[in-house]
């Protein structure tokens, strides 16, 4: 069963590999830098009389980084005016593919009863700096224009609606969507930083137990056989004894050699000089066993286990905590 630090470990890790995985497609749309897709078109009304509204519904995928500006377009049919002070957008959730969803709404006033086929609308997309188009061109959806029997004594006038004048952009205001996204994001973070904490706290005050590192040596070597291949022995057997070492006293063993290995433990003043000595001969008999192919006498196994047994026993603290 694993520890619950190596649980954690393994948690963080995945975390980061998500993060990393994540991180590296928001790049990629970056770098690529596509233009916003149109998800879908339709008309609130199918059909509808000369002179009155008709409300324009469109569903936008854009890239993390590209935002559109305001819901009035730039250029549309001359029979079909927007009513700009009633159009809206609204800023989606943006997904983990690195594209946000936009809804735009935008009311228009029909003066004539010509069809919307093959016509489009163009709505402005903000700047970056990377030279890329400052608009978007979106063909219409089909819709009917039916003509009264009776005129309207005061019928919409398209003529309140029509400027030379650039629209200026419309404030963008808070959805609902993106403040639940918002909330997602600092959830996500503040538990990404209070695990590792509460691990901690629970770690210090004793809830949390974790096997001493003399313990989970011993175990390891109740297992180990002497009567293996001495390569693969002498292997295991070292790399307990370097485990050990590394989380008994805090060192940096297990990357060392066997040279920089004895070094590390003749500067640790808790290690007695006879020990050190027997640890010496056996690191240089585990090296030549290792990498010179030689041969030990038959009774140097269990002999070189019952050492690092030993010194594994004698390094115990006399009042063993549970928890390190």
């Amino acid at each position: 069963m694993k520890s619950p630090l190596t649980i954690l470990k393994l948690a963080l890790l995945l975390l980061l590999l998500v993060g990393l995985a994540i991180g590296f497609i928001f790049f990629r749309i970056w770098q690529k830098n596509p233009r916003p897709t149109l998800t879908e078109s339709s008309w609130k009304q199918n059909e509808i009389l000369l002179g009155h509204e008709a409300q324009l519904e469109l569903t936008l995928s854009a890239p993390w980084h590209r935002e559109i500006v305001q819901s009035s377009p730039l250029t549309f049919p001359s029979f079909l005016v927007p009513i700009r002070e009633k159009a809206t957008v609204k800023k989606g959730s943006l997904s983990l593919t690195g594209r946000r969803t936009w809804q735009l709404q935008v009311p228009f006033v029909a003066t004539d009863t010509k069809s919307l086929e093959g016509l489009t609308a163009s709505f402005p997309i903000k700047s970056t700096k990377r030279i890329s188009p400052n608009s978007l061109t979106l063909p219409l959806p089909p819709l009917t224009i039916l003509s009264p029997e009776n005129i309207p004594e005061t019928p919409h006038n398209p003529e309140d609606f029509l400027s030379e004048k650039e629209p200026e952009p419309e404030a963008e205001t808070s959805t609902e969507e993106e403040e639940t996204e918002k909330r997602s994001w600092l959830w996500a973070l503040f538990i990404l930083l209070f695990l590792p904490l509460l691990y901690f706290i629970l770690k210090r005050s004793g809830v949390i137990k974790t096997t001493p590192p003399w313990e989970r040596a011993l175990v390891k070597l109740d297992q180990l056989d002497p009567t293996s291949q001495p390569v693969l022995f002498y292997s295991k057997l070292t790399d307990i004894l370097r485990q050990y070492t590394s989380d008994r006293y805090s060192i940096r063993a297990r990357s060392k050699t066997s040279t920089e290995f004895i070094q590390t433990l003749q500067n640790h003043q808790n290690i007695q000089t006879d020990q050190l000595a027997e640890l010496t001969s056996f690191a240089q008999l585990a090296d030549a066993v290792k990498f010179a192919d030689f041969i030990p006498e038959q009774g140097e196994a269990p002999k070189a286990l019952e050492l690092i047994r030993t010194f594994v026993k004698t390094t115990t603290p006399e009042t063993a905590p549970s928890d390190v």
